[in-house]
């Protein structure tokens, strides 16, 4: 596993905490000083870091900024994009195609119309992978995470199990998102 020099800081921080006063001061300050000369050379430039540049993993975060009307199946279609590294999300489809294999996390919020049912689901390669519903007296909220192991150019989307409304205005927002959480 790769980890940023932020996480090596905070894991070195950490150890440091769990270490003191648990052995003598010599090998405290030997153990601190190899794990912060191993952190130091992670970031050194010209180390061969294997951690790819922010712009180049596949990121995306879009909302939605209008009511949609919804039949059975439809993709939910978020409109605003805000991040979309690598360019895997189209919001005039709203579906997200992956860019590179690997390990992805999503993430969806949905708002009803107030006091109506609405259900929707993930979707992976048009298969169902998770749900959520709600149905309230007001305009209700619902979230919903999943992590999948995806190939490149699978899909993914957000969709109706029905036909329903999605709620949202200039304050209130549905969003979707995901990210390339390893290779």
């Amino acid at each position: 596993m790769q980890l940023t020099y932020f996480t090596s800081v905070l894991i070195l921080l950490g150890f440091t905490e769990m270490v003191m006063g648990s052995c003598n001061t010599k090998l405290e300050c030997s153990l601190l000083s190899d794990l912060l000369e191993m952190a130091m050379k992670q970031k050194s430039p010209g180390n061969g870091c294997q951690c790819p540049s922010r712009k180049k993993i596949p990121a995306f975060a879009s909302i939605l900024t209008k009511s949609q009307a919804l039949g059975g199946n439809d993709v939910i279609k978020f409109d605003k994009v805000v991040t979309n590294n690598e360019n895997g999300y189209n919001p005039n489809t709203g579906i997200f195609t992956a860019p590179v294999a690997g390990v992805y996390q999503f993430s969806y919020t949905v708002m009803s119309e107030g006091g109506k049912f609405l259900a929707v689901y993930l979707s992976h390669n048009n298969t169902k992978q998770q749900s959520l519903w709600m149905k309230g007296s007001s305009h209700e909220m619902a979230a919903n995470n999943i992590i999948l192991n995806l190939q490149k150019r699978d899909k993914v989307a957000v969709k109706s199990h029905g036909s329903y409304s999605i709620y949202s205005n200039g304050d209130l927002y549905s969003s979707f998102s995901g990210y390339l959480v390893s290779l």
